[in-house]
């Protein structure tokens, strides 16, 4: 049965401890779970004391899908549930996930719905679709897809799904399965200032992998296509707020911009805190 052959993995970054704590009391008692620590000190001593969890200490922020390829790679069950520190899976809809892996047997990802999004069918295949979290069928994957570590933040788990496609490995959508998505609120900030350089740190990435997903898995032009609008809203944008003379804005447009510019000269996903 799954429920013996599972295993919960996390990827956190100077995570709030009381989130990562409620997310791990949910299922340590039942469930090894594994989590990338990125940041570059240690979590508090209370999560290396934990039954049945397995902190590993990355040193460094490598990206949320190398955070989760470190993961599998310490894994030895089949089946591996990921799911990203700030979202809300209640029971109900935990047993559902579950269950659906008596129904589909040759799944190689199974996607809850966390976008609201209305669909007729119960079961899709597709891969456009928010992977905030993801049931894993590690024995369908492992030495053939594994997350792109080009990726620092953003679109890695969309480029996962596509290539799971294209090798033949089904990723299934689960309209009936939900939960909640808290975005962008998992990792601990001390004053304003820091949080606005994490604001811009996740524009900045938004463009270069929306950029970068599109040139890698169709082409330069539908790239350049997809991303078009977007430059020429952030190019007014920013020549408007310069004028008016708020600099905060203007920073968030030009942050953007860099980002695409950066990924349309092929340099890496380098920017960090």
């Amino acid at each position: 049965m799954i429920q013996n052959n599972l295993t919960i993995i996390l990827v956190a970054y100077k995570p709030k401890t009381e989130l990562l704590k409620s997310l791990i009391y949910k299922f340590h008692n039942k469930y090894s779970i594994i989590i990338s620590n990125n940041s570059e000190e240690k979590l508090k001593d209370f999560f290396y004391e934990l039954k049945n969890v397995h902190v590993i200490d990355e040193k460094k922020n490598l990206g949320n899908g190398a955070g989760i390829n470190s993961c599998l790679n310490h894994c030895e069950t089949d089946y591996v549930l990921y799911l990203d520190i700030d979202v809300i899976l209640d029971d109900e809809n935990f047993k559902k996930l579950l269950n659906y892996t008596n129904q589909i047997k040759d799944f190689a990802v199974l996607v809850p719905n966390g976008q609201n999004i209305k669909s007729k069918d119960e079961i899709s295949k597709r891969w456009d679709v928010e992977g905030s979290i993801m049931l894993i069928n590690r024995k369908l994957i492992d030495n053939l897809v594994r997350f792109d570590e080009n990726y620092f933040l953003y679109y890695e788990e969309l480029d996962f799904f596509f290539n799971c496609i294209k090798n033949n490995k089904n990723v299934y959508f689960l309209s009936k399965v939900t939960f909640t998505h808290k975005r962008a609120s998992s990792i601990q900030t001390v004053n304003d200032q820091q949080q606005e350089k994490l604001h811009l740190l996740r524009q900045w990435h938004l463009s270069w992998s929306n950029y970068y997903f599109h040139r890698k898995n169709f082409n330069k032009i539908t790239a350049i296509k997809k991303n078009l609008p977007s430059l020429l809203k952030d190019a007014v944008k920013l020549f408007y707020f310069f004028f008016i003379l708020d600099f905060k804005s203007f920073k968030v447009r030009f942050t953007r911009i860099s980002g695409l510019v950066c990924s349309i000269l092929n340099i890496s996903s380098y920017k960090r805190l």
